[in-house]
């Protein structure tokens, strides 16, 4: 799979021209259709969050995205609210993925699918309220009883 330029700076072409070139390659497309629309909408902050119009390069940003499923939005106000309206059960979803995954300290496997949709219920009965996921965390067995502590070793 060719690669992209390291440094935008050097480029005489934008972030996005050089990505949707890339993304002429069979082998990239089907990994990029997924994925570029989130990065474009975001184009308009570097890497550390800083808000910016020019890219390295001294381009103009262009934050203008459409996702698989044919929507349009523009920037980080578009995407929230593309994610908040046709993309909400599985920005939930994977929400909760994440969260258990990171508080469990391993990946989360077939059988946490159960706790991941009480956590996704409890967002939604508490108006996504992130105190709901966390409770529905710490008091799971899965928090509670952590596998393979029979097997640590004793200091």
């Amino acid at each position: 799979v060719p690669r992209l330029p390291e440094d935008e700076a050097t480029e005489s072409l934008t972030v996005r021209q050089l990505t949707e070139k890339h993304s002429t390659d069979p082998r990239c497309y089907g990994c990029h259709m997924r994925i570029d629309p989130y990065g474009f909408s975001l184009e308009a902050y570097d890497a550390i969050g800083r808000l910016r119009d020019k890219d390295l390069g001294g381009h103009p940003v262009e934050t203008r995205a459409k996702a698989m499923d044919g929507a349009e939005f523009e920037g980080i106000n578009g995407l929230r609210g593309y994610l908040l309206s046709k993309r909400r059960d599985a920005f939930l979803k994977q929400f909760c993925r994440k969260l258990l995954g990171y508080s469990l300290g391993r990946g989360v496997m077939l059988s946490d699918g159960p706790l991941v949709g009480g956590m996704r219920d409890q967002l939604k009965s508490h108006d996504h309220r992130f105190a709901a996921a966390v409770d529905s965390i710490v008091l799971s067995h899965q928090f509670r009883e952590v596998r393979g502590k029979e097997m640590a070793a004793d200091d």
